[in-house]
């Protein structure tokens, strides 16, 4: 009987809530192109001197550590939060009216609206943007395409070169905010954590299933934020001893008996 196997198969991850080794349920991670455990060993020879050439006449082995590695092509939000070992969220900006902004401006520089410590990255879907110059003194008009241009999707601010905007001017926008939701995720400095199960559904051979009760997850390689292939995120899987139980634990398929 053939053993060949063409490996396929779906990777699940229980993350523990923080600070803790309680399960919150597992998620499919997606679409996954690699998964792979690996086991290194350490041991200690012992060899027979009593004459000529030394010979090995035992050898103990000391530690033992499994590890995995995993390649995850789904691009979503809880995945990249175990990227940058942090969370996936949902942001909330309330509508608001007439705010006011101003900017030290340099020609062919783009600003962004909306900047604060809550939202850092500043907010987006703005509407009746107005734009002056020197704003709390003589509060000259500007005009959209010839001073600026206004990407009010992106809530952002482009300051035309040849404008009357010049270098070191100050810049006076007022604008409305659109109530709005956001995703996005907050890297993060603690270790993910978590039990690890993958299923098989191998294209040819046997099924045999994976899981690991402890796993610390880190991330391995690069984004890549813009390039020529589909993008991916990779990590290494430090695969480790639960309380009493085993590191690992593989079965195949059940049968009814």
């Amino acid at each position: 009987m053939s053993n060949l196997v063409l490996g396929r198969g779906k990777v699940y991850f229980d993350r523990f809530a923080p600070g803790t080794q309680v399960k919150t349920g597992e998620r499919y991670m997606g679409a996954t192109p690699s998964y792979s455990v690996s086991a290194e060993t350490q041991e200690l020879d012992h060899f027979s001197s009593e004459e000529g050439l030394q010979v090995k006449d035992e050898s103990v082995t000391l530690r033992v550590d499994y590890s995995g590695a995993l390649t995850v092509e789904d691009m979503s939000d809880k995945n990249a939060a175990l990227f940058f070992f942090g969370d996936a969220e949902t942001a909330t900006i309330s509508a608001a009216v007439g705010e006011t902004e101003s900017f030290a401006v340099q020609p062919g520089y783009f600003y962004q609206l909306g900047m604060t410590d809550a939202k850092p990255e500043g907010v987006e879907l703005v509407s009746n943007v107005v734009v002056v110059l020197d704003p709390g003194g003589a509060d000259t008009p500007c005009v959209a395409g010839t001073d600026y241009n206004v990407d009010t999707d992106l809530g952002r601010i482009e300051v035309i070169d040849g404008g009357n905007l010049v270098a070191d001017a100050t810049m006076g926008v007022t604008y409305d905010i659109t109530a709005q939701t956001q995703s996005r995720v907050i890297s993060g400095t603690s270790l993910i954590q978590g039990a690890m199960r993958f299923i098989s559904f191998n294209g040819v051979g046997n099924q045999r299933n994976f899981y690991m009760p402890k796993v610390t997850l880190r991330p391995n390689g690069e984004y890549a934020l813009k390039g020529e292939e589909w993008q991916n995120i990779g990590f290494n899987v430090e695969i480790l001893q639960a309380g009493n139980l085993a590191n690992l634990f593989t079965s195949g398929r059940a049968t009814a008996s």
